[in-house]
């Protein structure tokens, strides 16, 4: 097999990502089921592209941290559904956080979606490379991962759920719960990470028709920056609007 190896300061910047888009998705998750109508979608359509984008930049980010003795690249449609796949996630787990009762079927469920739609979103992204002979997968180890991204994000979920009943302590709550998504985002890229096997003699067919990975690593941080900044910005605007209403007499009756 390919020797492969990590470059540690990008395996930092990944975990970072992950854990600033699942505390983006909360943060907006949260003005979710406190709004209602058009409000409360366009909240939740927010939440899902933030919290997809993030995935999906962690996704990439640890592939670029991802070294082979061979040049790389990445179909661009299935990176683009890889992308899609991480929205239909998050979008499912916002859903769910946001309804008045959580009880522990719905729970399952929904964690083992999210999870499911977690580790499909990274063994799509693995695909995009195109790589012949076929990556060679532990089966107990893909499984371990699959695993471990279905009980961090039931977890997850809960206590995204549970937050949103304490609100004096909803900033530390949120933070918690970031870090379970984030670790749940994580554990299963890196453990699917080690499941992965690459033949001797192997090329990536997408190394010259694909994108490239300077041009990835580019859209990567333009990406995830934007959405990062968009989604912070919205929901402090948001958060001084309220508090502004609550200040001004009559304000909220307008």
């Amino acid at each position: 097999m390919l020797a492969s190896s990590h470059n540690q300061v990008l395996v930092v910047c990944s975990i970072i990502v992950a854990i600033l888009a699942s505390y983006t998705a909360l943060n907006m998750a949260s003005r979710v089921s406190s709004a209602s109508g058009r409000s409360a979608v366009l909240w939740l359509v927010g939440g899902s592209f933030a919290m997809g984008f993030g995935i999906w930049s962690m996704h990439f980010i640890g592939m670029l941290a991802f070294r082979l003795p061979i040049a790389l690249g990445y179909d661009v449609p299935l990176t683009l559904l890889s992308l899609l796949i991480a929205i239909a996630s998050s979008a499912l787990a916002l859903y769910l956080v946001c309804q008045d009762k959580l009880p522990w079927g719905r729970l399952v469920s929904g964690g083992v979606l999210m999870g499911l739609g977690i580790a499909c979103m990274h063994y799509t992204g693995m695909e995009a490379m195109r790589m012949n002979p076929h990556i060679f997968y532990v089966p107990w180890i893909v499984v371990l991962s699959i695993v471990i991204a279905i009980i961090a994000s039931m977890a997850a979920l809960w206590l995204a759920f549970r937050l949103r009943e304490e609100a004096k302590r909803a900033t530390f709550a949120r933070i918690g719960a970031a870090l379970v998504m984030g670790c749940a985002i994580i554990g299963m890229h890196y453990t699917g990470m080690a499941a992965s096997k690459f033949p001797i003699n192997s090329f990536c067919g997408a190394a010259n028709s694909g994108i490239d990975t300077k041009w990835l690593a580019v859209l990567v941080i333009i990406v995830s920056l934007s959405v990062f900044a968009i989604a912070l910005i919205v929901s402090m605007l948001d958060v001084r609007t309220s508090r502004l209403a609550n200040s001004l007499p009559g304000f909220g009756r307008i």
